[in-house]
């Protein structure tokens, strides 16, 4: 019974499929009066070559094998760079050793792109900083913002700001750093910066002030995609368990 209805299932989603995507009607006949062959050779000739081109497959794909094998990007960011030493494949390796949170390396990697650079790149500049700060070099990663290029680009001078609060909350200067995320709470998207912000609050025993903003947080919650919340899960569960506590 349950074989059947699935059988019955597979034949209504591919003949909708057929429809909705203009394939030829003939499917509609082999699917009909061939069930299972005729779902499987639809799937086979129609649905699977479509899958290798859409994103999605494509994204659970790569996730399926980094989570599989962790260092494949970096093996494979390696062995690119050993074949042809260019700023471009310097700063893939850079990527992959930042996704792998191998941050010293990943610097010189960036370090080393910046000398194979035949000019100023605010790109690999911005990956200097943000490297030499996620390996704890907060004096480096100040200096490498302060030499990038000026720029006209508000998201990228709100990025540069939110750098410099984080490197000023890790030094300890908490106002200086709330004062900084305060000045592009409202431009930069996500609610990194409120729980920031709410945390440091917190320290300086201001629970009314981190109350509000966790508030503020649980109300976007509602609005946000859930790919966003999965994948800053252990952010939001934190602003969710410390809001509870504050009520």
């Amino acid at each position: 019974m349950h074989f059947l209805l699935i059988s019955v299932a597979l034949q209504v989603l591919c003949i909708v499929h057929v429809f909705r995507t203009g394939r030829n009607t003939a499917w509609i006949m082999a699917i009909a009066f061939l069930p299972m062959v005729g779902i499987l050779a639809y799937f086979i000739v129609e649905i699977l070559p479509g899958l290798r081109h859409d994103r999605r497959v494509r994204d659970a794909r790569t996730k399926f094998a980094d989570k599989m094998d962790p260092e494949r990007r970096v093996r494979a960011a390696q062995d690119t760079v050993d074949f042809s030493n260019t700023a471009g494949n310097r700063l893939e390796l850079g990527d992959a050793l930042m996704a792998r949170e191998r941050y010293d390396e990943a610097l010189a990697q960036f370090r080393e792109a910046e000398r194979l650079s035949p000019h100023v790149d605010r790109a690999i500049g911005m990956r200097i900083a943000e490297a030499a700060y996620e390996a704890g070099h907060l004096v480096e990663a100040l200096a490498a913002i302060d030499k990038l290029p000026e720029t006209i680009s508000q998201t990228e001078l709100d990025r540069r700001t939110q750098l410099r609060a984080k490197i000023a909350e890790a030094d300890g200067r908490a106002q200086d750093a709330l004062t900084l995320y305060r000045g592009i709470v409202d431009r930069v998207p996500g609610d990194e910066i409120r729980c920031r912000m709410a945390a440091l609050l917190l320290a300086e025993g201001d629970r009314r002030g981190a109350k509000t903003l966790l508030q503020e947080v649980e109300q976007r919650m509602k609005r946000t995609p859930p790919v966003t919340l999965k994948a800053e899960a252990a952010m939001y569960d934190w602003a969710k368990r410390t809001l509870a506590e504050l009520r």
